[in-house]
């Protein structure tokens, strides 16, 4: 385990614990420490588990790695709900700059890269992915033939890229090296790159309400928990400057709030996920009118677009 001394943010040495929790989507109860910056406000994971030993924690009770499987039956309304997340996310995209077909899209922790497929069929783009795995497009060359996926990480990057867009989709929270990952990003970016973050919002109504079994937590895969103010001194210092911040994004905050809840009830991440859909649609649908809120008042995700300065 690697013990931090200062803020990984903005180097203050004012830190101290926050919170103790387990790990989250796993088969033990194993307790870790987020530490809070008393200067930035920042939370973070302290001490941290070795990237070589992380692996350990993306096993069967993963869900995400999972995917539309974990749900038996239901398996084709959720890969449906996952087009749809897919498509706001093009929206998104398309709402902060213009994009032509010489235009590159580079979305970094793509995982099963349907967002860059998406951007493809809609947008008629270039697109590039990197991840850390191959997992989520391993054995699936057909189906997101003409994307350019990579096993790599941002260092690992040419200088010479220079991409349109770069996209990250609840990537930032799992950087170890974040400050040192976007001012590398900054270095190959054009003038008129735009950057698009989205991640949960440690300042917000989930966070509050579930304490140390939010699921923005995480535990031990999230490294770092931002929150508006933070976020843009993150930015800023590495060299871009936000240009719009949001309270909420594409993903349904339901969802933080529905792992939240399977948290504190303990469930076996690793079973079969079918006996829990109908609870989870009801759940959904009881939770719309406070959705309808979250422009004012963030619930659990918020969206950083950015440009270089």
């Amino acid at each position: 385990m690697h013990q931090l001394t200062n803020c990984p943010i903005c180097n203050a040495t004012s830190i101290g614990s926050f919170i103790k929790t387990t790990a989250q989507m796993h088969s033990n109860n194993e307790l870790f420490n987020f530490d809070q910056c008393a200067e930035c406000k920042v939370a973070f994971l302290n001490p941290r588990v070795p990237l070589e030993q992380l692996k350990k924690y993306y096993t069967s009770h993963y869900l995400p790695y999972r995917g539309a499987k974990a749900w038996g039956k239901f398996e084709k309304l959720v890969e449906n709900s996952q087009h749809t997340l897919d498509l706001k996310r093009v929206e998104r995209v398309k709402d902060a700059c213009v994009i032509s077909s010489k235009s590159l899209i580079l979305d970094v922790g793509c995982g099963k890269p349907s967002f860059l497929k998406a951007c493809q069929q809609a947008l008629n783009c270039q697109t590039m992915g990197i991840d850390f795995s191959d997992e989520g497009w391993k054995g699936q060359s057909s189906h997101f033939e003409g994307l350019d996926l990579k096993v790599a990480e941002i260092k690992d990057l040419p200088s010479s890229l220079q991409p349109d867009v770069i996209t990250m989709w609840h990537y930032l929270e799992h950087d170890y090296t974040p400050l040192e990952n976007l001012s590398y990003l900054k270095s190959i970016a054009k003038p008129s790159t735009t950057l698009i973050i989205e991640i949960p919002n440690f300042d917000s109504m989930s966070r509050k309400k579930y304490g140390r079994n939010w699921a923005g937590w995480h535990t031990p895969r999230h490294i770092s928990l931002f929150s508006p103010d933070n976020a843009e001194l993150l930015l800023q210092k590495s060299g871009w400057k936000v240009s719009k911040l949001l309270t909420y994004g594409t993903m349904n905050p339901y969802l933080l709030y529905w792992m939240s809840e399977m948290e504190q009830k303990g469930i076996e991440w690793d079973k079969n996920m079918e006996n829990k859909f109908l609870g989870f649609m009801l759940g959904m649908v009881l939770f719309t009118p406070k959705k309808w809120m979250e422009k004012k008042s963030s619930l659990g995700i918020m969206t950083v677009i950015a440009t270089p300065r």
